[in-house]
């Protein structure tokens, strides 16, 4: 053969083994509810935790957003994450970042007529079974789930109705924290606590609010989610 056809077999060879690598875009999807879509937000598409998210990370890495306000993860929820699986599916993320179970304690007289707590005993099979599902996607992604952030009752402005149903709702997130660590280790994927660091700081929560981050809050939910994105690439 020609040397300089065997040299040009050699370049596409290298190209096409390490080239495409360099290349390619980490896709990163963000599931949850109104806070992983930025509820509160004046510019949500500047401000919320994936669009942030995406500043930090950087050129290769592309960041979406799949929260929907008040999504729950039970399928019994409305509405439910089990409703944007196809959406999620198609983008056929590398990494899955899911943070879910706040609109999960609703319910029992909570939240209006709601009914979410009523079948909490359901809440770690319809976990199990969404992890089942996304870990079947062709770009096997890298799957972390979060325990949520906290509800904040130092935030200043609560009215006495706001805070008496986050003191009834606060102890059953908690319980649903520990079903999410439990979940994650059978399952064998990455926990993440996004409660335990925003826990006791009202500066990071929007007034008369207590569940949903101010921009400083988003911010520090995006640079948590950084860091534990780059220490499992790394």
């Amino acid at each position: 053969m020609n040397p300089l056809k065997v040299i040009g077999c050699i370049v596409l060879s290298i190209f096409f083994l390490f080239g495409e690598d360099e290349t390619k875009t980490t896709k990163v999807a963000c599931v949850g509810d109104s806070i992983t879509h930025g509820a509160r937000l004046e510019q949500r598409d500047l401000h919320s935790y994936p669009a942030q998210l995406q500043t930090l990370l950087g050129a290769g890495y592309e960041v979406e957003n799949f929260g929907v306000s008040s999504c729950t993860l039970l399928r019994k929820g409305r509405p439910t994450v089990w409703n944007q699986l196809s959406k999620i599916e198609a983008s056929n993320p590398d990494v899955i970042v899911i943070s879910l179970g706040t609109n999960d304690t609703c319910g029992m007289g909570t939240c209006g007529d709601r009914k979410c707590w009523e079948y909490q005993d359901e809440f770690a099979d319809d976990y199990r079974d969404l992890i089942d599902r996304l870990e079947l996607l062709p770009s096997k992604p890298e799957i972390i789930i979060c325990a949520p952030t906290p509800m904040v009752l130092e935030t200043p402005g609560l009215s006495d109705t706001r805070k008496n149903g986050l003191i009834i709702r606060k102890p059953r997130l908690q319980t649903l924290i520990k079903i999410i660590k439990g979940v994650a280790k059978e399952k064998d994927v990455v926990f993440m606590d996004l409660n335990t660091p925003l826990q006791h700081r009202p500066e990071l929560f929007t007034e008369k609010d207590g569940v949903h981050p101010n921009k400083a809050g988003y911010l520090e939910i995006a640079q948590l989610i950084y860091e534990k994105i780059k220490s499992i690439g790394d």
